[in-house]
């Protein structure tokens, strides 16, 4: 029996196993123990299988914190901050850099009702804790393809992410089998039977909502509230699809941009057309390499790379100035402040490829996908196709949860929070997987990507939903309170 078989097989299983079923005898065996571990957590280990297609097969742990309540508690509240990444270490905000200057306010409210409860996915967690895979080889960069000029440049990026993931599956070993979101999701009910729940409570953000789509169709029956915010859309079955919808975001976000920038005056833009002024930019690198300071020139993939990056909101100020510097002789900007990151060792990049990508197009399938996404998105869009496929290139498809459209129904009411300005996210794709769960309820807000944090109307309706499953009126939306901060 293949293993795509066997999958099939344990997940018809799981759908059919009542509450007394493999998560809960998995966690009757192995109980929480909690342990102090600083910043006023406690964190323990939970033991699960390997891979859930094989439940009584070898066994791994992944790492929990919770954050007791300060009030009385309403129970545990199970939280994912996305990435993929270590959302228990985000329960430490003093110490994680990254973490979201709003997301201590959240915490703070949330403890004062619930027990804050995070759950790593595997292979990724603390530094310490043990669970840690770290690959020996670095991926490649996820803006490589954007950069990449010929078919030798292509090839180069699959090699390197190819080794990336080769020194991964050896550090893993046999662990490797259940880093997809369909793992993540029955170690979730895991944790909800251990933690003494009849009904999982739960809120996750970005990819945290990849592992909640997992769950809604595994355990209908043990979901209790769930709320997505800036869901990514894992139920479109066909790629370009699925690009499309990326594409036609971004090519939104540039008018989005340029009016922005209209309204505000102390846009290095404000006294011209911002797109309009992208445009020259673009007509002008496709007839030669830009000017830069000290000598140095951007190519257009350069160009369009930084142009990525800077065109999340929180970064449109800088994107303007790069813009408004470059139009004027110095380009230097796209090769600094908005120069493309560098791939990392982290397996955060192969769980989101087994769930995402695990069959690819070829070079030259792709080429045709891109010269319809150019038709589509003829300005700036397109380039998505490259950003997107770029995490993945190179990659082969040994583990994997294949997008595929949402079988969910008989679920209690879900909370969905969709960001106008969230291109991260895209928000067609979050509209898509809302329309597939007939008990959604859609609050429109007019930030972007991950606002629940710092958009003060957000809070309050979710958390009336969290506390009482009190949902926002029909056809509410909170206005926007992140982007007006934007440059400030």
């Amino acid at each position: 029996m293949d293993r795509r078989t066997l999958i099939a097989l344990c997940l018809a299983a799981c759908l059919a196993v009542p509450l007394g079923g493999i998560a809960l005898a998995s966690a009757q065996t192995h109980r929480l123990s909690w342990k102090d571990c600083g910043d006023g957590l406690r964190c323990a280990e939970l033991v699960v299988p390997v891979d859930w297609a094989d439940p009584g097969g070898p066994t791994t742990s992944v790492h929990v914190a919770k954050l007791p309540a300060t009030g009385r508690s309403l129970g545990p509240l199970v939280v994912n901050f996305g990435g993929p990444g270590v959302s228990t270490a985000m329960l430490r905000p003093r110490n994680d850099p990254d973490t979201p200057p709003e997301l201590p306010g959240l915490l703070k409210e949330l403890r004062s009702r619930f027990d804050v409860v995070a759950l790593d996915p595997r292979g990724l967690s603390e530094p310490g804790s043990g669970k840690i895979v770290s690959c020996e080889e670095p991926g490649a960069s996820i803006y490589g393809l954007i950069l990449a000029r010929t078919k030798q440049d292509w090839d180069a990026h699959a090699a390197k992410n190819a080794a990336h993931q080769a020194s991964c599956r050896k550090t893993a070993r046999s662990a490797w089998y259940g880093m997809t979101a369909w793992n993540v999701a029955h170690d979730l009910d895991a944790l909800r039977a251990a933690l003494g729940q009849e009904k999982l409570r739960y809120a996750g953000n970005s990819y945290g909502t990849v592992y909640a789509q997992a769950y809604l169709e595994l355990f209908p029956q043990r979901v209790g509230r769930m709320y997505f915010d800036g869901t990514a859309d894992h139920t479109q079955q066909e790629f370009e699809p699925w690009l499309r919808n990326y594409a036609r975001t971004q090519e939104r976000h540039l008018t989005r941009f340029r009016d922005w920038c209209a309204r505000r005056a102390d846009c290095a833009l404000h006294d011209r057309d911002a797109g309009k002024a992208w445009d020259e930019l673009t007509a002008r690198v496709r007839r030669a390499p830009l000017p830069a300071s000290s000598g140095r020139t951007v190519h257009e993939g350069q160009l369009y790379a930084g142009a990525v990056k800077g065109m999340s909101p929180a970064l449109w100020p800088q994107f303007a100035t790069a813009i408004r510097k470059a139009l004027d002789g110095d380009a230097a900007d796209f090769l600094t402040k908005l120069a493309p990151d560098q791939g990392g060792s982290s397996v955060s990049q192969d769980s989101l490829c087994n769930d995402f990508m695990p069959k690819l197009p070829t070079y030259e399938e792709f080429q045709g996908i891109e010269a319809r996404l150019r038709e589509i998105a003829p300005r700036f869009g397109w380039i998505e196709g490259r950003f997107e496929l770029g995490r993945c290139w190179g990659f082969s498809a040994d583990a994997s949860w294949a997008p595929h459209p949402l079988r969910v129904k008989d679920v209690p009411p879900i909370l969905f929070a969709i960001g106008e300005l969230d291109n991260n996210t895209n928000y067609l794709g979050q509209q898509h997987v809302a329309e597939q769960i007939p008990s959604a309820r859609v609050l429109w807000h007019g930030d972007g990507h991950a606002s629940w944090a710092g958009n003060s109307c957000l809070r309050r309706h979710v958390d009336a939903y969290l506390t009482t499953g009190q949902l926002p009126a029909p056809g509410t939306r909170c206005p926007a309170e992140r982007i007006q901060r934007v440059g400030k």
